[in-house]
Parts: structure tokens; C-alpha cells; sequence
């Protein structure tokens, strides 16, 4: 299967606050490595190699920087009852996102050949996904859970430079690669 490929902003700062939530956090979720937080900015969808170095040149020239945020409340995405990741929204630096955002996805997405994505911007930033096989009762706990725990805007992240990302090969510790051109 051919992985997909995204451009996203890596978050740093979050290896604490991350790990103090896994350690509240119910059974039945799978916590991602700190270092495979980010924000995406553009998802291109199946991984085209040939295309790796135009758009880390395209990234390079672009006036995209590091932008200061903080999350928000926790939801589970697409939709609660069938939620397949648990994702923090943005507070601080939202709006700032979401302009960088609209400013710049469209223009990735062609040059990378991708289709454009015409859903309604949601900054986030996702902590958890569900294991494999968890069971109503388990969902239904990490439901209440993630209700329980309040706005976390006094934890403050850096958005570091985007940069792009593919599905990481094998079962580490990490779920995605950076692509380096």
C-alpha cells in the first residue's frame, strides 16, 4: 500500500504535558510519540517520491514560520461515537493557523498534484487514537474522559516550520517520517 504524504507544522514543547495526560488517560487508547505531534497544513495524499524535492523547495521559499500556541479542549474526531483519533483544538495561534492555512494549502495541494481540500479548516493537534479492537465500554469511558479534562490553555507549544511528512515503515515508536530534501 502506498503511504500518503502531508505537510504539517511539528509541535515542540509537548513531551511533558503529554505525558502527563497518557498517564490520567483511560485504557483502550494508543498515545502518539511527542515527536509525531503536528498541525497539518496540507494533505497531499498518496506519497509521490518524484514530487519530495519541488515542494520542500516550494516550503523553503514560502514566508511560512514558527507560530506560538496552545491547546484547547479535546475531541474526539470524525465524530464521537466513531471517533478513530483524539485531537486537541487549538486556543492561542488559532487564528494565525488557520490564515496560514487558507493562504497556503491550495497552493501546495497543485504543486504537489494533490486534489484541493475543501473542508472547513479544523486546526488540531491529535494525542491519542483508539486501539485496534476497543470495545464499547472502553469508548465509551475515553468519551467521558476526554468530556472531564478541562481547556489546557495554559500549556504553552511551538508550531516549528512546516515541514513534510509520510507514514513511518514498521512498528516503532514513531508513526510518521519526515521527508528530507
Amino acid at each position: 500500500m502506498t503511504p500518503n504524504w502531508f505537510v504539517a507544522w511539528p509541535v515542540s514543547g509537548a513531551d511533558q504535558w503529554l505525558a502527563e495526560l497518557e498517564s490520567q488517560a483511560p485504557g483502550g487508547l494508543r498515545f502518539l510519540a511527542s515527536k509525531d505531534l503536528h498541525v497539518t497544513l496540507a494533505f497531499l495524499g498518496r506519497y509521490e517520491p518524484g514530487l519530495a524535492k519541488k515542494i520542500s523547495s516550494l516550503l523553503k521559499g514560502l514566508p511560512l514560520k514558527e507560530i506560538g500556541v496552545s491547546p484547547d479542549r479535546l475531541i474526539a474526531l470524525p465524530q464521537p461515537r466513531r471517533f478513530s483519533a483524539l485531537s486537541f483544538t487549538l486556543g492561542a495561534g488559532r487564528l494565525e493557523v488557520e490564515a496560514q492555512i487558507a493562504k497556503w494549502r491550495d497552493r501546495i495541494c497543485r504543486e504537489a498534484g494533490a486534489a484541493i481540500d475543501t473542508r472547513a479548516q479544523l486546526p488540531h493537534i491529535t494525542i491519542a487514537r483508539p486501539e485496534r479492537r476497543i470495545g464499547e465500554s472502553d469508548r465509551d469511558i475515553a468519551l467521558t474522559w476526554i468530556e472531564e479534562i478541562p481547556s489546557q490553555s495554559s500549556v504553552t507549544l511551538r508550531l516549528e516550520r512546516p515541514r513534510i511528512y509520510t507514514w513511518a515503515e514498521g512498528g516503532g515508536d514513531s508513526r510518521y517520517v519526515q521527508i528530507e530534501e
